[in-house]
């Protein structure tokens, strides 16, 4: 029983994989997707960091939103200086996406902001 799961977790894993990265596959779902469905399963995959980086591009792209949303409470709004692990090692990629994709001028209008956000999440 565990074995097949692991099997079908793999396969599935590779499929992803080989869609997620898939230039038309990206462009397809951008065009296509249930935006409200495409950014639940993306939210997971970012959570789970489970493809990430490519969820994360493919979530700005379709719900500009909640994926800065993602930005300011998951990243902008923590302690980084308690963590354990590296909570912002995905960072760069990610600010790139959002340079290259909403442009220069939304970057910096999220980094300027951190100390809004880091009051507006606090736990």
């Amino acid at each position: 029983m565990i074995i097949d799961a692991i099997q079908e977790y793999i396969t599935a894993y590779h499929n992803l994989s080989k869609a997620i990265t898939n230039d038309q596959e990206k462009e397809y779902f951008v065009e296509h997707a249930d935006v409200s469905k495409a950014t639940y399963l993306l939210e997971n995959l970012i959570s789970s960091k489970t493809m990430l980086q490519p969820a994360f591009e493919l979530l700005l792209k379709i719900n500009k939103e909640e994926a800065l949303d993602i930005i300011k409470s998951w990243y902008l709004s923590r302690n980084i200086s308690r963590a354990i692990t590296d909570p912002v090692e995905d960072l760069d990629i990610m600010f790139t996406d959002i340079k290259d994709i909403l442009g220069e001028e939304e970057l910096d209008k999220l980094l300027k902001n951190k100390k809004k956000y880091e009051k507006k999440y606090e736990k």
